[in-house]
């Protein structure tokens, strides 16, 4: 009998545990978002992205990063955040459309993210929890999942852009995935058109 009762009484007190448990896990995942959120220090509504830049990310160093006034013939900055803001708006729809033309492809109606962080460490640290992927330190990658470019700013090129652009237009339009292999020809092919234009390649 005095078994039975401690019985009753341990499992009077799990759904106790339960409850706080859960409150936790709640009160956990609340504090990693507004992490997040905060994080972002620039949002910026494209016709195609929604462009996240993390602190430490300048508005006007991403511009020139993307090569926003050299390759599309934008006009150039004026120093106010309001004209920076245009000029990336304009240079990443633009990029975006170079390479849906690169690739043959049109997209209507398309909706992605890109999201920037400080270096390519926060990258693999933001993607990936496996400490030997995290010593990769990849630029950029996007997540066909998140419909999402994940970009370092310190590396961040016109031509890497464009090559994960084509990986989310590739994503987007094809209904049956292309072979890795296949898909990662037509983003090169997709970067080396950019980077030509920008006059980027090495030097024969």
């Amino acid at each position: 009998m005095i078994k039975k009762a401690k019985r009753k009484a341990q499992s009077a007190k799990r759904p106790g545990l339960r409850k706080i448990s859960v409150f936790l896990c709640l009160i956990f995942t609340l504090c990693a978002m507004c992490y997040t959120l905060c994080a972002y220090a620039e949002k910026i509504e494209t016709k195609y992205f929604t462009v996240s830049l993390c602190e430490g990310c300048s508005l006007s160093s991403f511009a020139e990063k993307i090569n926003a006034t050299k390759l599309f013939r934008l006009d150039a900055l004026s120093g106010k955040s309001s004209d920076i803001r245009s000029v990336i708006k304009e240079g990443i729809d633009s990029l975006f459309l170079e390479v849906c033309d690169a690739l043959d492809v049109t997209l209507k109606g398309y909706r992605g993210s890109i999201v920037v962080y400080p270096d390519s460490v926060e990258v693999s640290k933001t993607i990936y929890s496996n400490s030997q992927i995290i010593e990769a330190n990849l630029p950029s990658l996007y997540i066909p999942s998140h419909n999402t470019i994940y970009i370092s700013f310190k590396d961040t090129t016109a031509g890497m852009l464009a090559h994960e652009m084509a990986h989310a237009a590739i994503s987007t339009y094809f209904v049956t995935a292309l072979p890795s292999k296949v898909q990662e020809i037509l983003a090169g092919y997709s970067e080396y058109s950019i980077r030509k234009k920008t006059g980027s390649l090495p030097q024969k």
